[in-house]
Parts: structure tokens; C-alpha cells; sequence
């Protein structure tokens, strides 16, 4: 009760002073209206904003609902064939046909979880857990998660790493996703039996991390797009599995979040080479 009695007190005294100095009231109504413009552009900037959001959330979810027809409809269409005729299926007609309703359903989910995954990133609730940690130490236990998908193929990853440790500032979940979706990718599009080749180098302003694959490249008109959401060069790997294209997406925005950027140089045929640069003060 008090504090409202002394709230009054105070309005009715400025009010008394201002009434007094026309000067003070012509200056307080001066301040006064560069704020209501201030807050007017504030207010239109965050409208724009909001507006460029749902825009884009809009076009996304048009994308998913695009990628996903195809695989669910061919799934329904097969299992409709299956149980239409299935008396005269021979076991190994109907083992094809199971397949390709399984393959179908699996890429559905993995769009599903991607895209999930993605729109994660899309959040402004989403917070990283920086740490100073040894960088050398972590990119070596994710070139150690992919040793046997690489043994696989006959593919051997080359190291050129700095004789001493990194210590960097960074999230340690979100920057193993970031470089694992960039190895992953040069390792299902090369051929069996080439090489990748990972690169770091670090000077007193930034780290830069290299990935560069003998794979089968992509196309010059193509490099500018492969970051978007859902743009996929070619439609298979090629371990046969069909591509999603949020993975780089989601590799840029992370980087992102830690200030970083990452820059493709490629050759049809030849492969191409990924740069990773990470600032050390962010």
C-alpha cells in the first residue's frame, strides 16, 4: 500500500514540474516520442521476423509432406497387390515385394526422425552446453566410430592432425553430429577402395577442419544448393540408400551456433572437399 501511495506521490510531482518548465515538458514529450518510434520499428522488425518464420516453417513442412507421398504410397500400393492376388504370389515374388514395402516404411521413419531432428535445430529454445575441452581428443573418437563403416567399403581415412592437443570451447554432442553428417556423407558417396583425407589446422584466430573424399563429386550449379533443406544431388548413395538432405542443413546450423561456417569445393569425378572453420573466440 505504500509503495502505491509513493508511486502516486512521485507521478504527482513530476507531473507538478513538468506543468511548471515548458521546456522540461517540451523535451520529456520529445523523448517520449522517439521512444513510441523506437519501439514502433522494434515491434515491426520482430513482425517481419515472426512472418519470415511461419513462412518458412510452412515451406518446410510442404517439403516433408512431398518426400513422404512417394515412399508411403508405394508401400500401401504393394501391400494392396499383396493381399488383392496373394494366392498366386510364389515366395519369391513375395519376398521381393515385402522388401521393397520394408524399404519403403524405413525411409519413412528415417525422414520422420530427421526431420524431427531438424526442426529441433529450427527452435529458439535450444541451448548448447559449451565447454573447453580437447577437440584432437573428440574428432579422434568420432574418425573411430566410423573406422569400420569405411573398412566396409576398402575406404582408409588419412589423418593429418597438429602434434599438439586443441583445446577448444565448444558443445561437444552438437560438433560431433555437425562433422559425423559431413564424414558420413563422403564415405557413402565414394567408391570402394579410395581414400578420405581429414585435415586440421589451427592458428591463433580459428580452427579449420578438412574433409576431402575421392568420391563422385557434385556439380558446380549444385554447391550453392546443397545446404538447403531437402536438396539431395542424388537421389541414392552409393551404399543404395536413398537420401534425406537434411543432413548438411543441420551440420550448417549447428557450426552455426558455435559462429562457424562450412564451404564445398568439388569436381564431378574427382570428390570434394569440405571446410569446416570454427572461431575460437565466439
Amino acid at each position: 500500500m505504500n509503495n502505491s501511495f509513493n508511486t502516486v506521490k512521485f507521478t504527482l510531482k513530476r507531473y507538478v514540474i513538468l506543468k511548471k518548465d515548458p521546456k522540461i515538458v517540451n523535451n520529456y514529450t520529445d523523448n517520449l516520442e522517439e521512444k513510441i518510434v523506437e519501439l514502433s520499428l522494434r515491434l515491426k522488425g520482430k513482425n517481419k521476423e515472426l512472418e519470415d518464420a511461419i513462412e518458412l516453417n510452412n515451406l518446410t513442412f510442404k517439403k516433408l509432406i512431398h518426400n513422404l507421398k512417394n515412399p508411403v504410397g508405394v508401400a500401401f500400393s504393394f501391400s494392396e497387390m499383396i493381399l488383392e492376388g496373394l494366392q498366386n504370389y510364389t515366395p519369391d515374388k513375395l519376398e521381393r515385394h515385402i522388401e521393397i514395402i520394408k524399404n519403403s516404411s524405413e525411409f519413412s521413419l528415417n525422414l520422420l526422425n530427421s526431420f524431427a531432428e531438424f526442426h529441433r535445430y529450427q527452435s529458439t529454445d535450444l541451448k548448447l552446453y559449451f565447454a573447453t575441452q580437447n577437440f584432437s581428443k573428440v574428432l579422434l573418437e568420432i574418425l573411430e566410430n566410423f573406422k569400420k563403416k569405411a573398412n566396409e567399403k576398402g575406404i582408409s581415412i588419412q589423418t593429418h592432425l597438429p602434434k599438439n592437443d586443441i583445446e577448444y570451447n565448444f558443445d561437444k554432442t552438437e560438433l560431433t553430429k555437425a562433422i559425423s553428417n559431413v564424414l558420413d556423407n563422403a564415405i557413402r558417396y565414394s567408391p570402394e577402395n579410395t581414400a578420405i583425407q581429414i585435415s586440421v589446422f589451427e592458428n591463433k584466430n580459428e580452427i579449420n577442419v578438412i574433409i576431402a573424399d575421392q568420391g563422385i563429386g557434385i556439380e558446380e550449379n549444385h554447391l550453392p544448393l546443397i545446404f538447403n533443406d531437402f536438396f539431395v544431388v542424388n537421389t541414392y548413395s552409393n551404399d543404395t540408400k536413398k537420401c534425406i538432405g537434411l543432413g548438411l542443413p543441420i551440420t550448417k546450423r549447428i557450426l552455426a551456433m558455435h559462429n562457424g561456417t562450412i564451404t564445398t569445393e568439388s569436381q564431378i569425378g574427382k570428390g570434394s572437399i569440405f571446410t569446416i572453420t570454427l572461431p575460437k573466440e565466439s
